[in-house]
This record gives structure tokens, sequence and C-alpha cells, in this order.
């Protein structure tokens, strides 16, 4: 299966060890946008995270949202469509995962990446 987002894929899974810069995963999420999970009725499947909270869990391709969340459809999501989900749930949190990575990500950061052009 294709990788709806390559670029955000080859951040999540270097090989070596250096830390994933906050700023490149943003431009990637901004640039290519992510997957996400939605159910039969369309609706944004959430998840809890650490803090207890919903998360939005994202993805950079289909096949790992349907190994992850498998109860679910796969969305491609951009940008500003993951700032209205925020909006319109206050949701705060998204998690995105690559086939071997996931890295945490605040949503308001998405927000003004995608606003200041990434």
């Amino acid at each position: 299966m294709t990788v709806a987002n390559p670029a955000l894929a080859a951040i999540l899974d270097r090989a070596d060890d250096t830390e994933t810069d906050p700023a490149d995963l943003l431009t990637e999420i901004v640039a290519g946008g992510v997957v996400i999970p939605v159910d039969d009725t369309e609706s944004v499947v959430f998840i809890h995270g650490q803090d207890g909270q919903p998360w939005l869990p994202a993805f950079v391709d289909a096949a790992t949202c349907a190994r992850d969340v498998p109860h679910a459809q796969p969305y491609l999501c951009d940008a500003a469509r993951l700032v209205d989900i925020a909006g319109r749930t206050g949701v705060r949190t998204m998690t995105v995962a690559s086939a071997t990575q996931c890295a945490t990500v605040p949503l308001a950061l998405v927000a003004k990446a995608a606003t200041s052009g990434g």
C-alpha cells in the first residue's frame, strides 16, 4: 500500500538515533496531511491518551491505521481539517504513527504551523 505521507514516514522511521525535530514533523503534517480513523458514520475515532484525555490517532498511511484501529476506515486529512476537528471536539493532542514509530503532537502547534505556512 502506498504511504499517504512518505516524508512524514521518513522522519518518524529514521534509522539513526537522532531525535525527531518537532519543526520537521509539523512541516510534513501541514504539507502532506495524515490518515485518521473514522467509523462507518464518518465520525472521527479517538483514543485515550496517556493523560486520560481523548487523543486523535493519526497515521502516515492507511495500512498503519488499519493495523492500529482495525474497526475504523482510513481517511486522508489535511491540516485545515485537523484544526477543524480540534475546534469542534476540543481534542488537544494527536499521536502520529508510522509502521515502527510514533510521536505526540499538540494540535495547537498544527494550527499555528498551518496558519504560518508550515
